[in-house]
């Protein structure tokens, strides 16, 4: 049954980020690929048992024991694909089904293809000022740069293009992620597995003489306090967070018990972002007048309107239907001015998001919803899509 095989193949031509197998009744299997951050169903086989499928999966796929059917696993493969070597990783989870003593499995296979990786930074479409800043945050020998933003919302990507951007001879660039997704060509990427935990991981990168750290996601107080030691001792620091805007990452670390001070004086940037889907520049069509109240409401002139500068999607062969190709980034840049330091050392019990807001769009930052909007001048996305990812928590 060649049936694994097509899918991994057909995943990458498609450009699809995950594969999941999902058993959807006792002799039918459901294929879906994620594709422009949405799950739409490629395949369906009949007439063949879930276990059956799964099992296959298993036998072709390294580090997963086909016989164990209770418990997660992972596991990885790869393949040539198109003259290119395409690395997965597995994720395999025990479901319940409506027949209790049938044991299902939920398959998800993450599709990791280095053409993907984007090196050159300014590739990655940040807005003019957001990127002016982001590389004057980069573009020094300490300090922590901050990405955040929730989980498929392009971090690594950003944090991989901005390593790329600083890495050189002269440097000794560490990593420590959980898992290692991309080879980062001119950087010592640690491993994390049962001998050596993200913690003990994060603990010894102080004692290996670094100059540039990419810590993949500050998780706890440890790991928060190492970072932070790192940007105070003179290394350029980069990590991840999952909060909903930029000065709320603020508080999330301010709460795990950082201290004001050194909030202030170690973080260089906070980058918080999403994607939208990109609109098929080949089906768009100029937004139709019975949208144009809420376009309005978004800030959008009636002159941009009547112009037919914002659009809406249609639909093509191009574009497999969707009225979307490929995505782009939508994202709010606080920079650490003086005046947002002041303003976080002087914060006692809590730090005011808001006010921090105020002095940062004062300096010209764009919030998330701005940079939406601005996205939709640009002719890239439309509305319902900017609105979906900005919509207020």
């Amino acid at each position: 049954m060649n049936l694994f095989e097509g899918a991994l193949i057909e995943a990458v031509r498609r450009d699809a980020s995950d594969i999941h197998i999902i058993p959807s009744g006792k002799t039918s299997t459901d294929f879906y690929f994620r594709i422009d951050g949405k799950l739409q169903l490629w395949f369906r086989q009949e007439n063949t048992a879930p276990e059956a499928v799964a099992a296959v999966v298993k036998d072709r796929s390294t580090g997963v024991d086909r016989f164990e059917r209770d418990t997660a696993q992972d596991g990885f493969a790869q393949r040539y694909i198109d003259e290119n070597l395409i690395r997965f990783r597995i994720s395999i989870l025990p479901i319940v089904s409506q027949e209790y003593e049938r044991r299902f499995e939920s398959i998800v296979i993450r599709v990791i293809d280095d053409r993907k990786v984007i090196t050159d930074f300014r590739k990655l479409g940040f807005q003019e000022q957001a990127e002016r800043e982001f590389l004057k945050a980069i573009n020094t020998s300490k300090g922590i740069v901050i990405v955040t933003g929730p989980t498929g919302s392009g971090k690594s990507t950003t944090l991989i293009a901005a390593l790329h951007h600083v890495i050189h001879p002269g440097v000794n660039v560490l990593t420590c992620e959980d898992p290692v997704e991309y080879a980062i060509k001119g950087a010592r990427q640690l491993k994390i597995g049962h001998k050596m935990d993200f913690e003990q991981a994060v603990r010894s990168i102080l004692r290996h003489d670094p100059d540039i750290v990419m810590v993949g996601e500050i998780r706890d107080k440890i790991t928060a306090d190492t970072a932070i030691k790192l940007a105070n001792t003179g290394h350029l620091t980069f990590s991840t967070l999952h909060t909903n805007d930029a000065p709320s990452a603020i508080t999330r670390l301010y709460k795990m018990g950082v201290e004001t001070f050194l909030l202030a004086y170690s973080i260089n940037i906070i980058i918080a972002q999403r994607l939208v889907r990109k609109l098929c520049p080949y089906c768009r069509k100029p937004l139709s007048k019975e949208h144009w109240d809420a376009a309005m409401q978004m800030g959008i002139s009636k002159e941009e309107l009547e112009a037919g500068k914002i659009y809406e999607p249609v639909g093509c062969p191009k574009c497999n239907g969707t009225g979307y190709k490929g995505r782009i980034n939508v994202a709010e840049a606080l920079y650490f001015y003086p005046e947002i330091r002041a303003e976080i050392i002087k914060s006692v019990t809590e730090i005011d998001e808001e006010n921090i807001r105020r002095i940062a769009e004062k300096h010209g930052m764009l919030s998330m919803r701005d940079s939406g909007i601005a996205r939709m001048r640009e002719g890239l996305t439309d509305m319902t899509e900017v609105l979906y990812v900005t919509a207020e928590d």
